[in-house]
């Protein structure tokens, strides 16, 4: 498609007001608001039809937070709920992005319809820090000297369209508003109060998506990513699955060239076949081999040419390289296992097919994994106290949001579900009796978490009085019953940090009604390793998880938190009420949650630190 970031730089209306404001008369945090914005605060949708969208963006507040930098009083601008930095060393301005869906064909423009303009002149405005891994300490931002030099806005244009992109076939650009530009050598910062612009789709055939990859289990996913999802057509999936000349499969069981296993994956297949998911099994010899290469070219094509594509797929064995029982795993950037690299088929490092794993290495090990799936949605737990008590465990570092993202979920599940919360809290690091977190940005989450905002958390962490959460605590919980733990701190391979919770502690378990465990920390799903990580042994004891989400790597901090915000958003709709849609219910399914969150961070940091 040619001309996609073909840019009308006519500015219809602009309003400057000119104020002076000396940076090192600044040394209090000060609110800025407007009571005559052009519409609500953030983003709304004006227009939409199959030729175009019109949107307008407006800021009804926004905070200047004094900061210290390389010895120098400057400037951090804070917009209510934008989570994350700027790209490190350029000037720490918010951005706000969505995904826009686009017919199948057509060119994308954007026209500046409207804008509303003030500066403020005599600012010196802070750079970006990098976003650290939870692993390692926090680094002092630096400006970049390059661009501070440069006598230009930053960013130039206050409105950006990225390239195409898909959601599983549906064709998307992100659209991205930069409310404020800053040009480092003059002073001045530029606030684009009010946005609106028409995003006009040119050429193509009015059709939103690929009917043939659309699949009901993935569209949650993009109705909720896409802000125009009124566009995109509704199918009978009923109709399309009963076509006797279909190909494919909406559900793919992957397992090893081994009997046992077979077995295993046709009881799991027939479960499945009877809920009113089509299902087949594959061993790892009708699909090439048991290499990462040969089943990444089975899921491509799989994906690219059946009727019904799979939406899913489940890797039924361990990691392993070698024959037997074993299905090999793809590695990032030569130091990362992930099966993610399977489910993303169009390269662009986001899931275009769910993928999960049981890393069995026995046949014990994988019938009490099979077991455990089918005897819980066959008869799920009755009693009703393991529906009203899930568990949050954090340790609190001030200089991370461990405890603002353990909170936030604390506070919805009471606060919006009604239910009564198990919290199993530690100190790691900092000040608890201080602000919720030092971090940049801290005041944005709270502000759209907290008292003003959607209430799930107060402004102040000071009515969190209880810090010793343990092995014991955590195993009683568990053992009392409850239908989710929501882990948020630093992990191992052998467990959590704090509260320290680790592979043996496991063993003190003894739940019939199985737990879904949010390991949110770094390397507790790390399945290659030699032995058994955390992750592992949680999923095959016959009592603890159902199922688990970890990470098979250290991870970065505040993406985490952003990620987990948007996972719980896809299994809880009205989590975040002003983000996607909120239908009256829908399924908590976490594999397509995981999804959901990674799509959510994506348009969460474009289009900074890639």
């Amino acid at each position: 498609m040619k001309n996609i970031y073909s840019f009308i730089s006519r500015l219809v209306l602009v309003f400057i007001f000119l104020f002076s404001m000396a940076s090192h008369g600044f040394t209090q945090e000060r609110r800025i608001s407007y009571h005559d914005s052009w519409g609500k605060d953030g983003l709304t949708v004006i227009n939409e039809n199959s030729r175009s969208v019109e949107l307008n963006f407006s800021v009804k507040s926004f905070d200047m937070v004094p900061v210290m930098v390389e010895k120098q009083s400057m400037t951090k601008i804070n917009l209510k709920g934008i989570y994350l930095p700027n790209d490190e060393g350029a000037p720490d301005l918010p951005f706000y992005s969505r995904y826009i869906a686009v017919p199948q064909g057509a060119a994308v423009t954007v026209k500046l319809v409207n804008q509303r303009s003030e500066k403020l002149t005599n600012m010196e405005i802070a750079p970006a820090a990098r976003i650290p891994k939870d692993t390692e300490p926090l680094k002092a931002p630096e400006r970049d000297k390059k661009l501070y030099a440069t006598n230009a806005f930053y960013p130039a244009q206050s409105v950006k369209i990225s390239k195409p992109m898909k959601i599983r076939g549906l064709d998307v650009v992100l659209i991205s508003f930069s409310p404020f530009q800053y040009n480092p050598v003059t002073k001045e910062l530029v606030i684009n109060r009010d946005i609106r612009v028409e995003v006009n789709f040119e050429g193509g055939n009015n059709h939103f998506g690929d009917n043939r990859l659309r699949s009901r289990w993935w569209d949650p996913i993009i109705e909720d990513a896409v802000i125009n999802s009124k566009e995109i057509p509704v199918i009978d999936y009923n109709k399309k699955l009963q076509r006797g000349t279909n190909t494919g499969w909406e559900y793919v069981i992957i397992v090893p060239d081994d009997d046992y296993y077979s077995q295993w994956a046709d009881s799991l297949k027939l479960f499945r076949i009877k809920q009113g998911i089509t299902t087949h099994v594959f061993k790892t010899s009708e699909i090439g081999g048991n290499s990462a290469t040969a089943i990444e070219q089975f899921v491509d094509s799989a994906y690219n040419t059946w009727d019904i594509p799979p939406s899913a797929v489940l890797l039924m064995a361990d990691y392993g390289t070698a024959a037997g029982n074993t299905i090999d795993c793809p590695t990032y950037d030569n130091y990362c296992v992930s099966d993610n690299l399977y489910a993303d088929v169009d390269g662009d490092h986001l899931p275009d097919v769910v993928f999960a794993r049981m890393t069995a290495q026995t046949e014990a090990q994988l019938e009490t994994m099979v077991t455990k799936v089918i005897n819980y949605e066959r008869n799920p737990p009755t009693n009703q106290y393991f529906y009203d008590h899930p568990i949050t465990a954090m340790g609190w570092q001030t200089e991370r949001w461990f405890q603002i993202c353990s909170e936030v979920i604390a506070g919805f599940m009471e606060n919006s579900l009604g239910k009564t919360v198990n919290r199993e809290n530690a100190l790691y690091q900092g000040n608890n009796n201080g602000p919720w977190s030092t971090a940049t940005n801290t005041s944005t989450v709270v502000d759209y978490f907290g008292d003003s905002g959607l209430g799930y958390i107060p402004d102040s962490p000071s009515y969190l009085t209880d810090w010793g959460g343990n092995a014991t605590r955590i195993n009683n919980d568990i053992n009392t019953g409850a239908f989710l733990l929501q882990h948020r701190d630093h992990g191992g391979t052998d467990g959590w940090g704090e509260p320290n919770y680790n592979t043996g502690d496991l063993d003190g378990l003894t739940n019939t009604d199985l737990s879904y465990i949010f390991s949110i920390n770094c390397l507790t799903g790390k399945f290659n390793i030699n032995g058994e990580c955390f992750a592992e042994k949680f999923h095959r004891i016959q009592y603890g998880a159902l199922g688990i989400i970890a990470a098979t790597e250290v991870s970065y901090s505040f993406v985490n938190d952003t990620y987990v915000w948007g996972m719980y958003d896809n299994m809880w709709p009205d989590f975040m009420p002003d983000y996607g849609t909120t239908p009256d219910s829908r399924d908590v399914r976490p594999a397509f949650g995981n999804a959901a969150g990674k799509y959510f961070l994506q348009q969460s940091s474009w289009p900074s630190n890639p």
